[in-house]
This record gives structure tokens, C-alpha cells and sequence, in this order.
């Protein structure tokens, strides 16, 4: 059976809470996110034509305890202050991330929607322990696995084996460098992914074959030395070459596509042909459900 070991809050200035297994009291750990399912329904029809769904922003609850037997008044005092310190409304987009008793671990961006409770009554707050009730909003609603994939689409063929002979005219050839284009998104949603394009190309392309979605340029030259950015997750899109913002070079047509669930085919073209640049796909696999 699947277990919280430990739950972890980080604010943007890396600052960090931690709640260990023994002091959750309630926690929704598996589903509870409702959908937003998009229909049509026409004259005379029975029922309705399913078109899409759009998984809504969740709203969660953690109750916890903070022990507190070993505790004076301002020790106790102390601790509700260091939960408020993270977990709070003002401090804007936190990640929570969870360890399971399996190892595995996930993370979820979240906003507080309140400051901490610190209920009372006896069976709240007593000698032994003060409760605590978290209250916040997920307005991603999607888990995403801990592990960042990083696919460098360019391979090599291995030709050198054992033994060889040396030749003072021909050279020995170690092996052949041949495309690499297969992503696999293994989670339960398309995932948005971080484009890198380095070395010197003119108007690149790239294809995700599978969808038949491209990101393609227009009067973009790149050198050796620089690097093209492109960054496809919904309310962070972005273009820069070395840092610059160059949205203007994009092809109008282009998408900035996610990755489908299982292989995704990419494609990498130029208007050289030569094959010198070398792409990176940076992406996470998302979850509904843990």
C-alpha cells in the first residue's frame, strides 16, 4: 500500500518545512481532481458527443500535528511561527513535493489560500500536540515526477572493434553519428518541454511528427557559439537566443507543442542541411493521480 513518508514545502527563496509521516492526520494523497468536459449536443440527439476535457484547478486540505510535550509556551510559539514563515498566501507559488514509502516522489505547485489554522479545543490543542490545517489551491492541477528528461537527439553508430590494425593513410573510424528522435512521455498527460537548439544553424524547424505540429523560424542565424531557447508550458512560453527575447523570428504558423502520451517522433531540420546543431528536449512527466 502506497504511503506518504514525508511531505516538503519550498518557497522561492529556497526556504523549506517539513511534515513527517507520523504527524499527518488527513491528506488526500490519490485523485479527487473533477474535469471540465467540453460536449455538443444537437437536435434530437439522445445524450451528448464528447469533445475534450480540461482537468480543473484543485482545492486540498493537510491536517497535521505539531508535538508538543517537550515544549514551553514560546517554543510552541516558535514552531507555529516557523509553519507561518512558509506557508502562507504571500508567499506566492510553493512546491510541495511528496515522498512515498516506494521512494518515489512528486511535486505540485500550489498557493496557499489562507494562513494556517491552529484550532483549539482539547481535542486540537492540549499538552501533547497543537493541530494544524493547511488550506491551498493547485491551479496546476497536474503531479510531476521529481526526474527531469533530458533527450539529446543525436547518436552514434559504433564501427570500431577489436583488434585494428593502424595505417598511416587511412584513418580509423571510431563510428557514425546518426540521428536520435524518439521522446517517450510515460506520465498520464501531454507534457510541456524546454526546446535547447546549440551551434550554428539558419531558420530551424522542428517537427513533433507524431502531432504534426512544428516550431519553425524566419530570418534566425545562429554561430557555433550560441544557444535557442524555446519553452512550450502554458503561461511561461517563451524564445531567447542567448537571452534575448526573439519571438519576432518566429514562423506565424508555429505551435508550441507539448508531448503526447507514449513515443513522440521528432524532427530537426535547417536551411544549411549540414547538421551541426544539436537539439535537447527537457521536459517532466505529469500525473493526474499519484
Amino acid at each position: 500500500m502506497l504511503r506518504i513518508q514525508s511531505i516538503d514545502f519550498k518557497d522561492t527563496k529556497e526556504r523549506t518545512y517539513n511534515i513527517k509521516k507520523k504527524q499527518i492526520e488527513s491528506f488526500p494523497l490519490i485523485g479527487g481532481e473533477e474535469a471540465n468536459m467540453v460536449t455538443t449536443q444537437v437536435w434530437n440527439q439522445h445524450g451528448s458527443t464528447p469533445i475534450n476535457a480540461f482537468m480543473e484547478a484543485y482545492e486540498g486540505e493537510l491536517i497535521f500535528i505539531i508535538y508538543t510535550r517537550d515544549m514551553n509556551p514560546a517554543q510552541i510559539a516558535d514552531a507555529r511561527r516557523e509553519i507561518t514563515n512558509i506557508c502562507n498566501p504571500l508567499n506566492g507559488t510553493i512546491t510541495m513535493t511528496i515522498l512515498l514509502n516506494n521512494g518515489a516522489v512528486f511535486n505540485r505547485d500550489i498557493t496557499f489560500t489562507s494562513a494556517p489554522h491552529f484550532p483549539i479545543g482539547i481535542d486540537n490543542r492540549n499538552r501533547d500536540w497543537q493541530k494544524v490545517q493547511l488550506f491551498y489551491s493547485a491551479n496546476n492541477p497536474f503531479w510531476y515526477a521529481e526526474a527531469e528528461i533530458v533527450e539529446s537527439f543525436q547518436g552514434v553508430e559504433p564501427l570500431f572493434t577489436l583488434p585494428f590494425e593502424m595505417s598511416p593513410t587511412t584513418p580509423i573510424i571510431f563510428g557514425n553519428v546518426i540521428p536520435s528522435n524518439i521522446a517517450i512521455n510515460e506520465g498520464q498527460a501531454e507534457a510541456p518541454v524546454i526546446i535547447e537548439i546549440k551551434g550554428a544553424c539558419v531558420n530551424p524547424v522542428i517537427t513533433n511528427e507524431t502531432t504534426g505540429e512544428f516550431i519553425g523560424f524566419k530570418d534566425l542565424t545562429m554561430t557555433a557559439a550560441q544557444t535557442l531557447v524555446i519553452d512550450t508550458t502554458f503561461g511561461s512560453k517563451k524564445v531567447e537566443l542567448d537571452g534575448v527575447n526573439v519571438f519576432n523570428k518566429l514562423d506565424f504558423a508555429s505551435t508550441f507543442f507539448n508531448l503526447a502520451i507514449g513515443e513522440n517522433s521528432i524532427d530537426f531540420t535547417d536551411e544549411t542541411g549540414n547538421n551541426q546543431a544539436t537539439i535537447h528536449f527537457i521536459y517532466k512527466n505529469l500525473y493526474i493521480t499519484l
